[in-house]
């Protein structure tokens, strides 16, 4: 599973950053997502990312425009998971 954060240098991708290593370090979902920061704003528009910060698993964009609570980015993580098994 490939987990794309994308943003700006900023407080909020920041904060998603650091929102979404929490939800990986839960039981279960540890070492299942290689992370990946993206911040070019081409790079972004390209993966139809307009408003920062954003989060995509597995070229599917699941958020953008604000930072969600740990908890819904482990159901997404878990969610994806479930989807490609």
């Amino acid at each position: 599973m490939v987990i794309e954060v994308l943003g700006l240098a900023d407080e909020q991708t920041a904060a998603l950053h650091a929102a979404l290593e929490e939800a990986l370090a839960t039981p279960g979902l540890a070492g299942v997502a290689e992370v990946r920061l993206i911040s070019d704003p081409a790079a972004l528009v390209a993966r139809s990312v307009w408003r920062s910060p954003g989060l995509r698993i597995d070229g599917r964009v699941v958020c953008r425009g604000r930072v969600p609570a740990v908890a819904e980015i482990r159901d997404l993580v878990e969610r994806a998971r479930a989807a490609s098994t």
